[in-house]
């Protein structure tokens, strides 16, 4: 494993629990919008949710929520994780053509049709894409997240240390970089 100066964290080292991947992601958020000029848009996370609002959501829907987006809901009631929006419970539901009836979206991916709904059915998590189901696993969702994340900001490390070589170089490892990210993208929605 390499060691990221720039993030203090071994690359590719795997939280040992949803709560150290929810405030990684939050630590690397506010890292692309502080220290590496992203929008202060681009990324937010909410208060959190009191365990007496998601029992009142809970006892509405009559299934308890997937244990993942449950505790992420009491570290964030909602967030924008880079180009990912997870609703919070005042947002579970806001469903559009993209989430089939019988469902409540709690996420959706900027400018797709990606989404992750809870069916009323018996509460079990889909993702959705084109409106073709899958299962799906919100941990697993947040892992891609962090990866992606994390990923950004070793990438623009990279891009400010690059900054100080000759333009030839630049360019070179410019052109690796962008190879290998479009490589990653496709691996990651083939997941």
């Amino acid at each position: 494993m390499a060691t990221n100066s720039f993030y203090n964290l071994e690359l590719d080292e795997k939280p040992r629990s949803l709560q150290e991947c929810f405030e990684r992601l939050k630590k690397g958020c506010e890292m692309l919008s502080a220290e590496c000029n992203y929008s202060e848009d681009y990324s937010s996370f909410n208060p959190p949710a009191t365990e007496e609002q998601i029992k009142e959501f809970e006892s509405a829907l009559k299934y308890p929520l997937p244990k993942a987006y449950r505790e992420f809901l009491k570290f964030s009631n909602g967030a924008r994780i880079m180009e990912e929006d997870i609703f919070g419970l005042d947002m579970i539901g806001m469903n559009d053509h993209y989430v089939p009836d019988g469902y409540l979206a709690i996420s959706r991916e900027e400018m797709t049709s990606r989404r992750m709904a809870i069916s009323l059915e018996d509460g079990e998590l889909s993702l959705f894409w084109d409106l073709k189901e899958e299962p799906c696993d919100f941990e697993h969702e947040l892992m891609k997240l962090l990866k992606d994340c994390e990923l950004e900001i070793t990438s623009i490390k990279k891009q400010q240390e690059n900054a100080k070589k000759d333009p030839e170089s630049l360019k070179k490892e410019a052109e690796d970089v962008v190879s290998k990210w479009r490589k990653f993208h496709i691996e990651r929605n083939k997941e």
